[in-house]
């Protein structure tokens, strides 16, 4: 009776769960994958000013606080405690050699599961990050965009809420509910609502700025921004926490740096509405020329004024609209453009779903130009109006021919461009074998 009964599952149940357990315990040894500080990774944040990349760049301001802990494999309740202490100790490790870090970034991007009880202990480790070690803000990558892989709330436990408001203050930075459609810093074309849980990878940028309203004349400045930034957030991938956790080091530093920077990458088209026909009015000229031209400055580190006017007369003002395609794959390249207004999409034909975002302020096409390459995506527009400044090969020659210290400005760009995607966060294998820059 006792060997066919309720005392025979009991047993069997028993030994599952400790299979599961050895099982687990043996393909994972360690919850943690690997961790390391951001200073060689870099976001989709291309076209940051001079003055925030000054700091992103800075020891002891930039990326260099912010540390990223990876996770892989299943966390449950035999191994979330190991992982809770891990994370733990590193931050100790951290403070010993003076590296305390400003910004943590905790991505589960390679956990396969996580059961309730190691959710729960998830939970609490957020808590112990800030207040045993003064971090300022934890990011959590949970990998999906329907959030962490758990039947336990935990995107909405550590993102979001009451419970992530600062003490003393009246706001958050960042509320996935309070953006209307009229936030200038908003993807233009953006208008489904988006999920609480969602990292915005639709815009490629967070939205930190928002309610940066205090001035440098406030007292206690920095605290009074740290007040308004939530001490967690939810990203969907790892791209999107970094994006953040620039945003955060430089609200940190300089409000007004982060406002413009972002201001000039998602500012509301300047044609919306108009109802123009391909020629714009003068008043619309001159301000496209001026923001031409200020885009040329802050790219082209060191040039004169001289040698800005220079390369902006060879450039060809182009205007398009909603759907036109800029070049299809495949396509001869003949130009570079650099994107004044408006929103463009590059599309890899053969991969569905591989995309990227360009925003006013970044040029596109310069390495078919330069390396003769043929055009390796399809750049589609998808904002209502977009003006694109162009180079055509002709005249880039031209300009190498009489001017090739003038030139050398677009190499460098070319250059940075091909070094920043190098080291994007998403070519990196974070912890495993890959092609280092040297």
């Amino acid at each position: 009776m006792t060997l066919a009964g309720m005392d025979a599952a009991l047993v069997a149940g028993f030994i599952a769960a400790l299979s599961t357990y050895a099982v687990q315990s043996i393909t994972y040894q360690h919850p943690i994958k690997g961790a390391m500080c951001a200073a060689t990774l870099r976001s989709s944040a291309w076209n940051r000013s001079a003055e925030a990349q000054k700091i992103l760049l800075d020891k002891k301001k930039g990326r260099e606080r912010i540390l990223v802990i990876q996770c892989q494999g299943h966390i449950f309740f035999g191994n979330s405690t190991i992982l809770k202490e891990s994370v733990l100790e590193l931050l100790v490790e951290r403070r010993r050699s003076g590296d305390d870090p400003i910004v943590v970034i905790l991505d589960f991007t390679h956990v396969l599961a996580i059961d309730s009880s190691s959710a729960m202990t998830i939970e609490k480790l957020k808590d112990s990050i800030i207040k045993s070690f003064g971090v300022e803000v934890v990011i959590f990558v949970c990998g999906h965009e329907d959030g962490f892989r758990c039947h336990y709330d935990l995107s909405l436990k550590v993102n979001g809420g009451a419970a992530n408001k600062r003490e003393g203050s009246s706001k958050r930075l960042l509320d996935p509910i309070d953006i209307g459609e009229e936030d200038p810093i908003m993807f233009e074309t953006c208008k489904e609502p988006i999920h609480p849980n969602s990292s915005r990878a639709q815009a490629r940028a967070s939205v930190t700025a928002r309610a940066l309203d205090v001035s440098n004349s406030h007292s206690g400045y920095k605290n009074a921004v740290m007040a308004d930034i939530p001490n967690s957030h939810v990203c969907e991938t790892l791209d999107d926490a970094l994006i953040f956790a620039e945003d955060v080091l430089v609200a940190v530093q300089d409000a007004m740096i982060l406002q413009n920077d972002v201001d000039d990458r998602f500012r509301s088209n300047i044609l919306e509405g108009s109802g123009m026909a391909v020629k714009c009015s003068k008043t619309q000229q001159s301000s496209l020329e001026e923001i031409a031209r200020a885009f040329l400055t802050s790219l082209c580190t060191g040039a004169n004024a001289n040698e800005i006017d220079k390369i902006y007369c060879l450039l060809e003002p182009e205007l398009y609209y909603c759907n036109d395609i800029v070049w299809t794959q495949g396509d001869e390249s003949k130009s570079l453009k650099l994107i004044v207004d408006g929103s463009l999409l590059s599309l890899l034909e053969d991969e569905d779903g591989a995309r990227e975002s360009c925003y006013p302020g970044s040029i596109v096409g310069e390495l078919g130009l330069l390396n003769g390459t043929r055009r390796l995506t399809t750049l589609k527009v998808i904002s209502d109006k977009a003006v694109l400044y162009s180079l055509s090969q002709e005249r880039w020659e031209l300009l190498a021919c009489e001017d090739p210290k003038v030139a050398r400005f677009i190499d460098v760009i070319a250059i940075r461009y091909l070094s920043h995607r190098i080291q994007h966060v998403s070519n990196h294998n974070l912890f495993g074998k890959r092609s280092l820059p040297v």
